[in-house]
């Protein structure tokens, strides 16, 4: 799990990089870098399952 500020340098670059905006995102990659899944204007963390569904078939809804 990596945490990135929104609004720091760091958060910027990395949303403009991957579509973020300032709405609660998260972001799912797998162990070679390629984005898996966005989840957009969440307020909970997905479960470990919906992780692993995510990985094993990207694009799948949530």
């Amino acid at each position: 799990m990596l945490y990135v500020e929104a609004l720091s340098p760091a958060g910027r670059a990395f949303g403009q990089r991957w579509g973020l905006r300032l709405t609660p995102s998260l972001a799912l990659f797998d162990a070679q870098g390629r984005l898996v899944h966005i989840w957009t204007g969440v307020t909970m963390i997905p479960g470990v399952e919906e992780l692993e569904r995510q990985l094993r078939e990207p694009g799948a809804p949530p």
